[in-house]
């Protein structure tokens, strides 16, 4: 596993986000709502949209935490990456770690299924 959330691994600017926002596949779940694209890249890079509508500052910097160390989490088989942004519902608030990692797990296996991607049956992501 790795220990950090690498700078190469965020989504950095506005125009990535809208790539992916225009071209992305939609994945909702109860927690949130993941949009994924491919990069052409050989990693994964993730992007968090946490509004208001999730609470005040509080549970949307946890809301963040939590994504971020469910992605940081997940073992990504090498090969072509995404861009992935996760959408967080106000559902998110007051989950544990366990319950947001299950989740996100569910979201990327419907990912990499719908992208053909080898690794993608039960036992992937861990």
């Amino acid at each position: 596993m790795r220990a950090r959330f690498r700078p190469r691994e965020r989504l950095r600017n506005g125009a990535a986000f809208d790539r992916v926002f225009k071209q992305g596949s939609r994945h909702p779940g109860r927690l949130f709502l993941l949009i994924a694209a491919p990069n052409g890249l050989s990693c994964d890079r993730l992007g968090l949209a946490v509004s208001r509508r999730v609470g005040g500052a509080v549970e949307r910097n946890r809301a963040r935490r939590l994504l971020r160390e469910s992605f940081r989490r997940l073992e990504r088989p090498p090969g072509a990456g995404a861009d992935l942004v996760v959408v967080a519902r106000a559902e998110i608030v007051g989950r544990g770690q366990a319950e947001v990692d299950r989740e996100f797990r569910e979201r990327i296996r419907r990912v990499r299924r719908a992208a053909g991607v080898a690794g993608a049956g039960p036992a992937a992501g861990g």
